[in-house]
């Protein structure tokens, strides 16, 4: 059974969708163990979507309810001259878990960086939610050789005080 069978549409999101992404990232920030954003910061990622395009955002819907995001950008991949596209966060609304919206939403990307000639696309994953590695890795996906790491606020701060 596919997605369409099940009612689940992927389409790029709308300003009229704004709440439910702010709800759905503030979800997806409990999920992780992290503070949700303030309404500030909620705003502004509004603005990088519809306004300024630094971020684009797709959709997963079934019966005109939004049931998930994925949120996106292009990077670029210097060796090889080309773009990628890089999943910054993808959300599935908890009571649609399992719905196939998550993988609808994949497929959907992965049409948008062929249709762009994007070398490839990639994630994180953090590596405590097993669900997501098992969707992912039944979709293809391959877990890379690269360690990612981050720097914070406060240890940029001490790093360019150096």
């Amino acid at each position: 059974m596919t997605t369409e069978d099940r009612g689940i549409r992927v389409r790029r999101a709308t300003p009229e969708d704004g709440r439910c992404l702010i709800e759905l990232d503030r979800e997806l920030a409990r999920f992780e163990k992290l503070a949700p954003p303030d309404d500030r910061e909620a705003a502004d990622l509004l603005r990088w979507i519809f306004e300024t395009k630094e971020l684009e955002a797709l959709v997963a819907e079934a019966q005109d309810r939004i049931l998930g995001m994925a949120l996106f950008y292009e990077g670029y991949a210097t060796f090889r001259a080309r773009k990628f596209l890089y999943l910054e966060d993808l959300v599935v609304e908890e009571s649609a878990r399992g719905s196939g919206a998550g993988r609808a939403l994949l497929a959907a990307l992965a049409r948008e960086a062929i249709s762009r000639n994007a070398l490839r696309l990639e994630w994180a994953v953090l590596d405590w939610n097993t669900g997501a590695i098992r969707l992912y890795e039944r979709l293809g996906a391959r877990r890379q050789e690269w360690l990612r790491y981050s720097m914070e606020e406060e240890e940029m701060g001490r790093l360019a005080q150096s």
